[in-house]
């Protein structure tokens, strides 16, 4: 039997099938783009010259270009994906197109650079941000402070591309001579020292909001010696660094000297993805003496996170030690306090404060009272670079900081002795956290 010959298809069949063939096709553009209208796929955002940069006008290639270069960066190196997918349900990776479609609908480099600020928010890490002009202009003084005792701080700071580089600063309407720093604050200069007597010869209280570093320190540091020494006889020092974000660890090291009447110390191990930073010994990020995690042994790494043998390619061993200042040191510097100090923390408690937190709850110096802290302590200097087309700097974190415990810091942060409502008030009666302090 011969098979059946199909038939041409008429006109109107060919007319039918293209309608429906455009109908799918608008039906598709149209859900498109009502999908693409969705509030989490747009930025606003003010002229570029509220943020301290000038518009260079990216194309929508460049933009994606640096986007891609970031993904490449903080894949090498950024060291809490898996901790954000546990605490926040985030995968940031396996968000790429999505971040794309955002930085996509950008339409100047002002809505760019807020789009990547939102796209590295997604990390919930306070080290990882994207700089403006008045955060650039910050790090750069503060940097050119930290090396003004050489004799030519500029070539210090040359060895920092993101200092360095014409095109970047040009980003940032900046171009490195010391009369732009008049209006330019420092890192963590906002201390906002406090210090009072709660209760007569019995309770004393000491408040700072940052980590302060050069000269804040120094006039900080006199006025927490002369109050301490005149508290030195008291029952009970709290101090508050509720909100506090970080800083330099000499500010709050020095405090410690102060109060301990013994040596204190404490180990902590940190961990490192393979990167440049450990590859090249020019980088002024270099992780000095880290050693491959192959030369631990397996009881060792049995009491850290599996994701720290399988995602990890080095560690170091850092250690903590604070000493009394004594009469042989520094007469002037003598405090005999014999009292308790309790430590008031919250979920703001970061960085440098961090470490202030853990390293007290470790040795035992202070009782924490108030919430869980916000943790990410760090040892290493955080890097910052810039993205190659649009030049905006961006600064990471790199460090896997390990508890005494053997939990990764990000993740389980550090736990108070007594949880309290940490709500800060201005009448220290009504404070939870100041009395729980006053009444343990």
């Amino acid at each position: 039997m011969l098979p059946k010959r199909k038939l041409p298809m008429t006109r109107k069949q060919k007319i039918r099938i293209a309608l429906i063939i455009m109908a799918v096709i608008l039906t598709i553009i149209a859900i498109e783009r009502i999908y693409n209208m969705k509030p989490e796929f747009h930025v606003t955002a003010s002229n570029a010259s509220d943020y301290g940069i000038i518009d260079a006008k990216l194309t929508t290639r460049e933009k994606l270009e640096d986007f891609e270069y970031l993904c490449s960066v903080l894949e090498d190196n950024y060291p809490f994906f898996e901790v954000n997918k546990r605490l926040h349900n985030i995968d940031w990776l396996g968000n790429k197109r999505k971040y794309k479609r955002l930085i996509r609908n950008t339409k100047n480099d002002a809505e760019f650079l807020i789009a990547m600020h939102q796209i590295l928010s997604d990390l919930n890490n306070w080290h990882v941000n994207i700089l403006g002009g008045n955060g650039y202009r910050s790090f750069y003084k503060s940097y050119y402070d930290y090396y003004s005792s050489y004799d030519n701080p500029y070539r210090y700071m040359s060895i920092y591309s993101v200092f360095s580089n014409p095109h970047v600063r040009a980003r940032y309407k900046f171009y490195g001579i010391t009369s732009e720093f008049d209006n330019t604050n420092q890192l963590y200069s906002d201390t906002q020292l406090e210090t009072k007597i709660l209760i007569d010869d019995e309770v004393a209280y000491m408040k700072f909001n940052s980590m302060g570093g050069f000269d804040v320190a120094k006039e900080d540091h006199k006025k927490i010696k002369e109050f301490l020494r005149e508290v030195q006889n008291y029952e009970k020092l709290i101090i508050d660094i509720r909100g506090n974000g970080g800083g330099y660890d000499s500010y709050w090291k020095y405090i410690v000297s102060l109060l301990t009447n013994k040596t204190l110390s404490q180990n902590y191990y940190a961990f490192f993805k393979d990167s440049y930073t450990n590859k090249y010994i020019h980088s002024p990020y270099l992780v000095e003496d880290s050693k491959s995690i192959n030369l631990l042994d397996e009881e060792t790494l049995a009491q850290f996170p599996e994701e720290v043998k399988t995602d990890f390619d080095y560690y170091k061993l850092y250690r903590i030690t604070i000493n009394p200042l004594t009469v042989n040191t520094n007469s002037s510097d003598y405090i005999d306090f014999k009292g308790k100090v309790y430590l008031l923390v919250d979920s703001q408690v970061f960085s440098s404060a961090e470490k202030f937190a853990s390293f007290a709850k470790d040795t035992g110096f202070a009782t924490l009272v108030g919430e869980t802290t916000g943790g990410d302590r760090v040892f290493e200097e955080i890097p910052l670079f810039f993205l190659p087309k649009s030049k905006f700097v961006i600064r990471y974190s790199r460090e896997l900081g390990i508890n005494a415990d053997g939990t990764i810091n990000m993740e389980t942060r550090t736990k108070p002795h007594i949880e309290v409502d940490p709500t800060p008030h201005e009448d220290f009666t009504k404070d939870k956290c100041i009395q729980a302090a006053i009444n343990d």
